[in-house]
């Protein structure tokens, strides 16, 4: 197999690939449960009123309402972007940008999806705050059956969530996130997609992530955006230059939240490719961003050949592989922790047939 090194000065790729990673004994999925229902949680408004509830109905906001996006995804992106970062600070969240960033994400990953999927904005918005946090980590379950490796990569954006009632002041920022983000159709953008596989329009989270970080914080990552247009034009000059073959690795060494590989995704289903066929690796120093490259990964239907690496490629040299070994305890631990669901189920189902009998 031959290796594309988008960021390559050479003429001829190089043909040292980066590692794919290791299959497990037994097919990713192949005799798992299938996941959980779309929506398991109960309409609010359907349920029992409950006095001991310590959230009061909170007022409608007049701009809860939206249209469908007609400009520009990047800027409506990045329109989204700066809504989300206004509402986590005028409701004095912090500084912890993971935790905004992690709203964002999970609302796009839930895995309703096609024409109508925008439609389930206001479903999350009559959500109490106890439904509501169920929910985000409904979803982030999900996906970690799915895609443990990729979800424990991003860890940083949903382990906030263990915090089983997290003070007042942070409920109230990240109920205000996920307002602006919904009422600013950011559903239009990541799971509104024609064909309802992944939505390649834009990079809502890496926006996110980087209109929320401070410039001094950016400096010291020594971290640069490469603007969404360019990275459509590169993409586009480079799989032109090199003819794609299924069976080809990528390799970004310093991938952000994975711009880049966005724009050639989109351009190989321009061509009638399908990202699937290819190998996708991706590293960042920053924690943070490699979480949200992670997520996009699953956003943007890269496929099952993705290995994302936090690391510091100057110093490390190869990350890929150690991110080879997590990946595969990944699956493992979720493998293990699937078998042992099962147990616990066959115990209760006897127990119940042994209950009813006596």
């Amino acid at each position: 197999m031959q290796q594309l090194d988008m960021f390559s000065d050479d003429e001829p790729p190089r043909r040292n690939p980066a590692p794919t990673p290791p299959v497990t004994a037994r097919p990713a999925l192949a005799d798992l449960p299938p996941p959980p229902a779309p929506v398991t949680i109960a309409i609010p408004a359907l349920r029992p009123h409950r006095p001991h509830e310590s959230n009061p109905p909170v007022p409608r906001p007049a701009n809860r309402r939206y249209v469908p996006l007609d400009r520009n995804p990047h800027h409506a992106a990045h329109d989204i972007a700066e809504a989300v970062e206004a509402a986590w600070h005028g409701a004095h969240g912090g500084n912890r940008i993971e935790i905004p960033a992690g709203v964002v994400a999970a609302l796009a990953l839930w895995p309703l999806r096609g024409p109508d999927a925008p439609l389930a904005a206001q479903w999350w918005l009559d959500l109490n705050d106890e439904d509501f946090l169920a929910a985000l980590r409904e979803c982030w379950a999900r996906w970690w059956i799915q895609r443990p490796d990729l979800i424990d990569r991003a860890t940083p954006l949903h382990r906030w969530l263990e915090d089983e009632r997290p003070e007042r002041t942070r409920m109230q920022a990240v109920r205000a996130v996920a307002r602006a983000a919904l009422t600013g159709g950011m559903l239009h953008l990541t799971s509104a997609s024609p064909d309802f596989g992944g939505s390649c329009d834009a990079d809502v989270l890496g926006a996110v992530i980087t209109v929320m970080r401070s410039h001094g914080a950016r400096e010291a990552l020594a971290e640069i955006h490469t603007p969404p247009e360019l990275s459509e034009l590169m993409a586009r000059m480079l799989i032109t230059d090199q003819p794609l073959t299924p069976g080809m690795k990528f390799d970004d060494p310093a991938s952000g939240t994975g711009g880049l590989y966005r724009a050639a995704a989109q351009h190989m289903r321009e061509l009638g490719l399908n990202p699937h066929d290819f190998g996708w690796a991706m590293t960042d120093i920053d924690p943070v961003a490699a979480a949200g490259a992670a997520v996009n990964a699953i956003l943007w239907d890269l496929g099952p050949h993705v290995l994302v690496a936090c690391a510091n490629t100057l110093t490390e040299g190869n990350p890929y592989i150690r991110a080879s070994t997590e990946w595969r305890e990944a699956h493992e631990r979720r493998d293990r922790m699937v078998d042992e669901a099962r147990f616990l189920a066959r115990i209760r189902q006897m127990d119940a047939v042994l209950t009813g009998v006596a």
